[in-house]
């Protein structure tokens, strides 16, 4: 009989964490009956019922997952109650459904590994986050976090140094295939156009957010690059602002103005399966602000056969070969970028090479193979 295991999401969308969680269904749904626990229903339970029957997508509204907002005083109780009646009703779960392995999929939710201690039940913590800005609060959790797991798992072996000196810990990377995308990107003839009479076409596949994912940094390369090339640079950014910070939309558009860019920024919002719009591009760039643990965009870019540039911290420094697939500049430097985006602009000759070898590195080094064959034995390991 297949045993049971607990997975615990901590959104209901289908971005990184989640696709990445879809994944982990896929693979662990081959030697074991996965449950799955989320705090809505939204694109991602739709997506695993075509994988796992309903009944064992569990919906939790009141599942805590912490935030900024949780380390203010005043909501320190209320939190503190949160926190503890999720506790009690995971262990409810656990036992009703008879679960040998929880495993939490991102670092803020905190209370399936305590739940899973105090039923004597396995505890997978899957680390996706960089917990860089909480440098107070991080001695703290990354000890409850490493204490009550008996495997901390990350997502690149940047994200797996934030813990000092754990045994614990261990580094698997996403894995992905390469995608047969048969579908085509609707786009209106205007833009079409714009894009046929480019000497560039940029790509960047992200929620939109000022630093952390450093949007600007990359229109004021484009600005800074066109001003001293004359060249036409066009750029297709994909993601919605994040929300609560939607107010951010006025200084990147008074960014675009500044660099007189209107006619070459252009922003198509979120998109259900954006893998079709990747053809559009030429070169690929991140320009996160703010390390990213693994970006998996980066990876969907590569694996479409695409040259990629992201700055040079978090695990992007893991996926980019620099020079050979793509380029890493100086974080939050808009000037670097500008020089590493003219480079493709002088030798055009690269945006093949680099792309090809986008794809051969994601097979020696990425592939969903390699991925699967980690997590298995992992849990393999963990059982005995």
């Amino acid at each position: 009989m297949k045993k049971n295991i607990l997975l615990v999401g901590h959104s209901g969308d289908m971005y990184g964490a989640s696709r990445s969680l879809i994944k982990l269904v896929k693979i662990l749904e081959q030697n074991y009956t996965v449950h799955v626990i989320l705090p809505e229903i939204g694109a991602l339970f739709d997506n695993l019922t075509a994988i796992i029957p309903s009944q064992r997508i569990l919906i939790n509204e009141d599942l805590y997952i912490f935030t900024r907002k949780s380390f203010k005083i005043k909501y320190l109780i209320s939190t503190l109650f949160r926190f503890l009646r999720n506790v009690i009703s995971l262990i409810k779960i656990i036992q009703k459904f008879k679960i040998e392995i929880v495993h939490t999929n991102s670092g803020v939710v905190p209370a399936p590994a305590l739940a899973a201690k105090l039923s004597g039940k396995k505890h997978i913590w899957h680390i996706r986050e960089w917990f860089g800005d909480f440098k107070q609060f991080w001695p703290i959790y990354s000890g409850y976090i490493t204490g009550l797991s008996d495997q901390v798992v990350c997502v690149s072996k940047t994200m797996a140094e934030q813990f000092k000196n754990s045994k614990n810990i261990l580094a698997i990377y996403n894995g992905f295939e390469i995608p047969k995308v048969q579908t085509k990107a609707t786009i209106t003839d205007d833009l079409q156009n714009k894009l046929n009479n480019a000497d560039l076409i940029l790509g960047c596949t992200s929620r939109i957010r000022l630093i952390r994912k450093g949007q600007e940094y990359l229109i004021e390369a484009i600005g800074i690059l066109t001003k001293k090339t004359g060249k036409n640079i066009q750029a297709v950014l994909i993601g919605d602002y994040v929300p609560g910070y939607e107010s951010q939309k006025e200084y990147i558009h008074n960014l675009i103005s500044k660099y007189d860019l209107e006619d070459q920024i252009h922003f198509l919002g979120h998109l259900k399966d954006p893998l079709p719009y990747y053809r559009l591009f030429d070169v690929f760039v991140l320009p996160s602000g703010e390390p990213e643990p693994f970006g998996g965009v980066i990876m969907e870019a590569m694996s479409m056969g695409l040259p990629v540039i992201g700055s040079n911290a978090g695990g992007t420094t893991e996926q980019i070969a620099d020079g050979w697939n793509g380029y890493l500049f100086e974080n939050q430097n808009a000037d670097d970028l500008a020089q590493k985006l003219a480079l493709f602009l002088d030798e055009k000759d690269k945006l093949k090479l680099f792309g090809s070898r986008s794809i051969q590195r994601i097979e020696e080094n990425f592939s969903l193979e390699i991925h699967e064959g980690k997590v298995l034995r992992l849990y393999d390991e963990i059982l005995k």
